[in-house]
């Protein structure tokens, strides 16, 4: 596996990885620098080889450039040496043109198969609007990169029917799904109206996941309920702007930043100290084509959940499964919290719905899609 990411912290190509680890498949991940960890190590029975490139999130499209393409060159030389090696090579997305790193092997008729967790055009486009040739340029590489895979792998339908637009190659669906090792259900975790309230969000931090809209909300939200709280665990490029709005705000004893990234296994049992999950995205073309990981995890651990509305989303969970803000202001945030914090009954009525939605949809369901693909990509190598 190809991802530009660190291993350690990625869910979906750990799942993935495990999985056929466990079945008993040799696997070897090669990912992006992990501070304090070694070149080459093994993680939970996966080899994992970390090349010298680090993780950059910011508003440089250059940067982006230098790091997407500074690990495909380290890769390709890498996998230039393992022309035969392996059965099947897969490239995780983001950029998708990662595929072309595994070009040698591709050469030597091995199988190779291209997961699009997210498109980089529509990250590029939410992040550098204004630069038209740099877009053709990326639009033009992802039809290629469909093309050059022999398979290609997304995380929702509504994705496959878009990419089955763009390439002959087949698509097959893996859902991002919560992984049942980790993520279950919990005991519902109720409270008073007038007592303490926790609110959470985990993942990617950055300037349009809404954040900074979560915790004017919360302001607001005090002059009626004092004892709501928030929790926010991650990284990205949107700690410092949301550290500096908490502090303008007066909230520093009342929302909690993250001081590391977590392990899986960790952030669970940090989970079940919250009440209410808050999905707060501003729309733009990255966003309104997701399917947030965190809120499937949120459904299937049995929290309740305040959501921003896209087509994918409303697709999987109705309106009586997630209390919905179009758009996620600050104004319809405070709203929904508040709604919630005084009516804890409705709260898990829409907590136990969204929990019905999930069934069929946890990587224990999801995981043998993806056994058939590999497996698939193994028999064309044999032949």
């Amino acid at each position: 596996m190809l991802v530009v990411s660190e291993y350690e912290s990625d869910a979906r190509v750990r799942r993935q990885a495990e999985a056929l680890v466990e079945r008993g498949d040799e696997v070897t991940v090669v990912a992006l620098h992990a501070p304090g960890r070694p070149e080459v190590e093994m993680v939970d029975g996966v080899r994992v080889v970390h090349l010298p490139t680090r993780k950059y999130r910011g508003d440089s499209s250059m940067s982006y450039i230098k790091l997407y393409g500074g690990f495909a060159a380290r890769a390709a030389a890498r996998f230039a040496r393992w022309p035969r090696r392996f059965d099947v090579v897969q490239a995780h997305s983001m950029p998708e043109a990662l595929v072309f790193s595994a070009a040698v092997q591709r050469a030597f008729r091995v199988p190779v198969v291209l997961d699009v967790h997210d498109l980089t055009s529509e990250l590029f486009s939410s992040k550098f609007e204004d630069k038209a040739a740099l877009m053709k340029a990326i639009r033009l590489s992802e039809r290629m990169s469909f093309r050059f895979a022999n398979e290609v792998l997304t995380v929702h339908e509504p994705y496959a029917d878009m990419l089955r637009k763009l390439t002959r190659t087949r698509v097959t669906t893996v859902m991002n799904c919560p992984d049942d090792r980790y993520f279950t259900a919990r005991p519902w975790r109720g409270w008073e109206p007038d007592g303490e309230v926790v609110f959470g969000y985990h993942g990617l931090i950055a300037p349009r996941h809404g954040l900074v809209q979560v915790a004017e909300a919360l302001a607001a939200v005090q002059l009626d309920a004092p004892k709501a709280k928030l929790k926010v665990w991650g990284s990205g490029d949107g700690i410092e702007g949301l550290s500096r709005r908490v502090s303008e705000l007066g909230l520093t004893d009342s929302v909690q930043l993250p001081e590391r990234a977590l392990p899986i296994n960790e952030m669970t049992e940090e989970l079940k100290k919250i009440h209410i999950g808050v999905l707060a995205s501003q729309l733009d073309p990255w966003t309104a084509g997701v399917l947030p990981n965190k809120l499937m995890e949120y459904a299937v651990m049995g929290i309740p959940v305040i959501t921003f509305r896209n087509p994918v989303i409303e697709r999987y969970f109705p309106d009586d499964a997630v209390t919905y803000v179009d758009p996620a202001s600050p104004e319809n945030l405070r709203e929904a919290m508040l709604r919630l914090i005084r009516d804890p009954e409705k709260a898990r009525a829409q907590a136990d719905r969204a929990h019905e939605v999930m069934r069929g949809r946890t990587w224990r369901d999801q995981r043998q899609h993806y056994y058939d693909v590999i497996d698939r990509m193994a028999a064309r190598r044999r032949g």
